[in-house]
């Protein structure tokens, strides 16, 4: 006890004071193994007014305190969340497992790029790696392991594997995030998903305390989806990412807007970079930029129907985007669904349609989440009463 007090004398022997007797301060460092139970300590004494930075000596550990949930996620929604503690190694995110009390409430944070956080203050430890260096392995001369930390920024990793001349995932540029959303979200653009790379992942489970390999096959990959999201959530916390890629000449998407590039720019035979410079080029010229407009890029999954509904459908509506999956199953372009129903560029209180894409809703400031579920619930209804089509949010809408 006598530690713990000398500690918190030895905090607001270094912070001014102001009114009430609360203690203001932007950063302050302290070194101690009892970390979990006097920090929380020092917060309640300070009223949740500050916000902390600590760091541990023998771990790559910081936390932050009282974090604003809209500066840490790109649709810029959210009240405040208690912690949030950036780690960088496997043996962090143990050793911080271990710390923990067994009923604490946790969340991994990637990018904050496909999560929407609710409003109001959340007692609940957001953990997020920082970005680590990727590595190559040789498996033979035309397959090269790419093995990539959680915390990496997936399109530095795409900018990487192009650089080294391996294909498989420039199709995936500029999708924002990190390497360990990848396979929970099972990402996939241009007729290219994870699963179609992906060989395994190390991953943290967090009942047993110990780190496993999981499979291709273990993570059972399906549309926009993976174990992660059903299982294995709240279990696995992935840690690194293991992607298999080739030497061989990369496949060009079969999509009209990267021929539309690729014959502008007189290429007749695309290399990986030009591959990635068109579906750059094609992504920002229909979403925007979460650094300028608050969005989490896809809203809506495009969904799957019989054929011979898309049959009917395209037919009545021959704008929609329609595109045979197999015999029985055809996908219909989410976007286009909301567009053809009447709702692109349409703003509802502070969330709007985006003007330049029907399948991106945009906070345009001080959006609520009451807001954010009347508008997207709206909307689900047009497009099902128009087309007789169910649709269904991509982004995780998160509740504390």
């Amino acid at each position: 006890m006598s530690f713990t007090l000398y500690l918190i004398y030895d905090i607001f022997a270094i912070c001014p004071v102001v009114e009430n007797g609360i203690a203001e301060i932007e950063e302050i460092e302290i070194f101690t193994k009892d970390y979990n139970y006097y920090l929380h300590l020092v917060m309640a004494i300070l009223n949740r007014k500050v916000l902390c930075h600590f760091s541990l000596p023998d771990m790559a550990i910081s936390r932050q305190f009282d974090v604003e949930l809209s500066r840490i996620s790109t649709f810029q929604m959210g009240g405040k969340v208690a912690e949030l503690v950036s780690v960088e190694t496997e043996q962090d995110l143990k050793e911080l497992f271990m710390s923990m009390a067994p009923d604490r409430k946790w969340f991994i944070l990637g990018g904050g790029s496909n999560v929407v956080f609710p409003d109001g203050d959340s007692d609940i430890t957001l953990i997020q790696f920082t970005p680590q260096p990727i590595r190559f392995e040789k498996k033979s001369e035309e397959e090269i392991y790419l093995i990539a930390p959680a915390g990496a920024v997936w399109d530095t990793v795409v900018a990487e594997a192009v650089e080294h001349g391996l294909s498989g995932i420039e199709a995936l540029s500029a999708i924002p995030g990190s390497v360990g959303a990848t396979p929970i979200q099972n990402v996939g653009a241009y007729g290219v998903e994870i699963a179609d790379v992906f060989d395994s992942v190390r991953a943290f489970d967090t009942e047993t305390k110990k780190h496993i390999t999981l499979s291709n096959s273990d993570c059972r990959f399906g549309y926009r989806d993976s174990m992660f999201k059903h299982e294995g959530k709240g279990r696995y916390i992935i840690t690194e990412v293991t992607y298999l890629l080739s030497t061989d000449e990369p496949n060009v998407p079969q999509y009209p807007g990267v021929a539309e590039y690729l014959a502008g720019k007189n290429i007749t035979r695309a290399s990986l970079s030009d591959i990635r410079d068109a579906i750059i080029s094609i992504r920002s010229s229909k979403l925007p930029d979460p650094r300028t407009i608050p969005s989490v890029g896809s809203f809506f999954k495009n969904p799957f129907v019989p054929i011979e509904l898309a049959t009917k459908l395209k037919a009545e509506f021959p704008s929609l985007a329609v595109f045979p999956v197999n015999e029985s199953l055809s996908k219909v372009g989410a976007g286009s669904l909301i567009d053809v129903a009447g709702l692109k560029g349409k703003r509802f209180g502070n969330i709007s349609i985006y003007k330049n894409n029907a399948l991106v809703l945009v906070n345009e400031g001080g959006a609520t989440r009451e807001e954010l579920k009347n508008v997207v619930a709206m909307i689900v209804d047009e497009v099902q009463k128009k087309f007789g089509v169910a649709i269904e949010p991509e982004p995780e809408l998160l509740e504390f």
